[in-house]
């Protein structure tokens, strides 16, 4: 079975601000400004977000979101991938919205009875702009088997038996690698991988950056993180988003589940991340959480409806700021693909920059200014609408409406921890795991005065309780401040698991994980859950470090076993903080 390392591009354009009752960012454009320069929080720049799809005929569609700021000439990306891909544009607009619509959020139901008055990728920063210099031959020993423009990038697709040879031919293209991505484009050269590189083509500011699209014969989704980790940063975070059949789960990386009295309730989990970077590292720093887990159902019509734009409407209109209304009326999404267009269709006059306008100012008000000097192209901009806006977003739309299930996992992973190329499986045996997190909170008021609350008691799904003591003088739910950690002795994963293609997941004891992650390392994963099982794996009289092994099972290797699965386990899953407070457990 192929298990080819292909970065499966998900989407998850900004999200930032932290909204009540959620924890994970968002990007959705200000309510409060009414065009398409506003101000953005800023996405993860330094992070991995992806969109897997599973098609027809044994393909995989990924759609990747490239996150870059810098200057044109100086972007550069390659990933390798297990077959010649078909590549298209993707929409920044679908980050936002599959990531919105399944952020997690951690929120407290209070019950006031008794108490009722008291209160990546990969960048070569180096490389030049432009076209690839190449007519499809051979070339020292390296294949180019497909070089075309696909919306602003110019793409090409890459082979070579030679790793030398190959390195030689992207410094040679304007692709400058630094000298230890060596080994790391020799990982997946030795397994026979091709190579996608892209550039800006010339003319293109960085600005017209978006996701990238690539469907490919797999079997399975796989992010190719050994090749990240030369760009990484520490505990950089990973999200993947999987669409189709069932429940996707990570085969040759561990599955945690969070302990839920470790999220910081009172704050709306504003520990999340951290909790689970702990998690993680106690899998050996090879672990997913998986983040929502359902109906892709509601997706639906979020990024595209028939009839929804009106082309000829737009094409006749002969006044920019005419036109920049028209655009909003109809919806068109306020994100870095319409910059880019809007740069480009309708410049802003030097005079202004000279003077010290900003963008914001002129294009969210272009009726205040004089535009007689440009010469706008309404033509040209519709063309340019249908092909980097609208038909990514009917595209991307069409994948969601696809397959009936959406997975969302999550990790963070430092360089050091990006030794083995996660791989992903759909497993039809496993339940739903919701976004929406809740527990009961109960106010104590104390005795001598009625209107201070002295205790708050949480109580869990599973009957477990935190007392939380106060004073809680001034506080503020809302407004940050030190994590209150409700279980300080106890571990942040709640169950580190293994999962294959059926059956439910199987607990590793926490004395195993050093051993099973080196298993996993150099061995098939379905091996490795059977040993597990059947006990040729067990814990030893002390837990030692992990050791690792970049070579073995990945992208591009392993069997297809399925092992048999042990006894059931059901899933809840929370997150992570620090201690304000002093907390104290009882036993619901």
């Amino acid at each position: 079975m192929n298990r080819s390392p292909f970065l499966r591009a998900a989407t998850a354009l900004g999200l930032g601000a932290l909204a009540l009752g959620t924890v994970a960012t968002t990007s959705t454009p200000a309510s409060a400004c009414g065009g398409f320069f506003c101000s953005q929080v800023p996405i993860d720049q330094m992070g991995e977000d992806i969109i897997f799809g599973y098609g027809a005929n044994g393909t995989v569609t990924a759609q990747i979101l490239i996150n870059y700021t810098g200057e044109a000439k100086d972007f550069a990306w390659i990933l390798p991938v297990p077959s010649k891909p078909e590549i298209s544009i993707g929409s920044n607009a679908a980050f936002q919205v599959i990531r919105g619509m399944t952020q997690p959020s951690w929120y407290l139901q209070w019950n006031y009875d008794n108490a009722g008055q008291c209160g990546g990728w990969f960048y070569y920063p180096e490389a030049a702009a432009g076209g690839v210099d190449d007519d499809g031959s051979n070339q020292g020993g390296v294949t180019v088997v497909e070089s075309k423009d696909v919306g602003p990038f110019a793409t090409v697709i890459l082979e070579s038996s030679s790793t030398e040879e190959l390195v030689q031919w992207l410094n040679d293209n304007g692709y400058d690698q630094p000298a230890e991505s060596t080994p790391l484009i020799d990982h997946y050269v030795r397994q026979h991988m091709m190579f996608v590189a892209l550039k800006l083509k010339q003319n293109e500011s960085s600005g017209s950056i978006q996701p990238i699209v690539l469907e490919m014969q797999e079997d399975d989704p796989c992010v190719p993180l050994v090749l990240t980790q030369i760009a990484a940063t520490p505990d950089m975070p990973v999200r993947t988003y999987i669409l189709g059949d069932h429940r996707v789960v990570p085969t040759n990386w561990m599955h945690v589940v969070l302990n839920e009295k470790k999220i910081d309730w009172l704050h709306y989990g504003q520990n999340y991340t951290d909790l689970v970077t702990q998690a993680v590292n106690e899998a050996a720093g090879h672990g997913f959480v998986t983040e929502y887990a359902g109906s892709s159902g509601l997706l639906h019509q979020q990024l595209y409806r028939e009839g929804q734009f009106d082309l000829a409407r737009l094409a006749a209109l002969t006044s920019p700021a005419a036109f920049v209304d028209e655009l909003l009326r109809q919806g068109f999404p306020r994100d870095t693909t319409m910059q880019g267009l809007l740069r480009k269709y309708i410049p802003m006059p030097q005079s202004l920059v000279d003077q010290g306008v900003d963008e914001r100012s002129f294009y969210n008000n272009l009726d205040g200014y004089d535009l007689s000097g440009i010469e706008f192209d309404a033509q040209g901009f519709v063309d340019d609408l249908e092909e980097r806006v609208i038909t990514p977003l009917r595209e991307t739309q069409d994948l969601f409406d696809a397959s009936p299930y959406l997975t969302r996992l999550f990790t963070t992973v430092s360089p050091e921890e990006m030794d083995r190329d996660p791989v992903f499986v759909q497993n039809p045996d496993l339940g739903d795991v919701s976004n929406q997190h809740t527990a009961m909170a109960q106010a104590v008021c104390d005795d001598a005065n009625p209107q201070t609350i002295d205790q708050v008691v949480i109580t869990f799904a599973n009957g477990d309780t935190v007392t939380v003591d106060g004073p809680f003088d001034n506080f503020c739910p809302y407004c940050g401040g030190d994590p209150i950690d409700l279980a300080p002795t106890e571990p942040a994963a709640a169950r580190i698991e293994l999962i294959g293609r059926t059956g439910q997941p199987v607990l590793v004891d926490p004395g195993m994980v050093a051993e099973v992650d080196k298993a996993l390392g150099t061995k098939n994963p379905e091996t490795v859950l059977n040993e597990v099982v059947t006990g040729v794996i067990t814990p030893p009289p002390t837990t030692t470090s992990t050791g690792r092994n970049g070579d073995g099972y990945g992208c591009a290797g392993g069997g297809d076993a399925t092992a048999p699965l042990a006894a059931a386990l059901g899933l809840f899953g929370l997150a992570v903080l620090r201690r304000r407070r002093a907390a104290t457990t009882t036993r619901g």
